[in-house]
């Protein structure tokens, strides 16, 4: 589990880094955003090939299938499957992209400020509280 842990920590200081990068250059921010609104419009457009290609194999293994050649209807649903594994792929890939641009990008200045606003304001109300106010 320890090779868990310091890939986590990587990984976590490496998106710290990307945030901090991006905060301090917002124009790259709207470069990134746009690249990966690129990938996306290319992965539907890879998804629709992908899709007419699939029914393409549907029809070619129905087809063998009626005519009774099992071996290459076998081929050819095999075809089939890696086709369709190759589209759930490119979905997850998209998915994935939807979800980073949806989501908004973590806070942790903000969630700093506020926490040591709340100490400040903790601080002050112990404060009051000694002094009787």
């Amino acid at each position: 589990m320890s090779s868990w842990s310091w890939w986590d920590e990587l990984e976590q200081k490496l998106e710290q880094q990307l945030e901090a990068f991006l905060k301090s250059h917002p124009e790259q921010s709207e470069r990134l955003r746009q690249e990966q609104l690129n990938e996306a419009a290319q992965l539907r457009r890879q998804l629709l090939e992908l899709a007419a290609e699939i029914k393409q194999w549907q029809e070619r293994t129905q087809k063998a299938q009626a005519a009774g050649a099992q071996d290459l209807a076998q081929r050819a649903q095999q075809h089939l499957e890696q086709l369709m594994q190759q589209g759930r792929e490119l979905w997850q890939q998209l998915e994935a992209i939807g979800q980073d641009l949806h989501q908004p990008a973590p806070r942790s200045e903000d969630l700093d400020s506020a926490w040591a606003r709340f100490e400040t304001e903790q601080a002050l109300e112990e404060l009051r509280r000694r002094q009787g106010l």
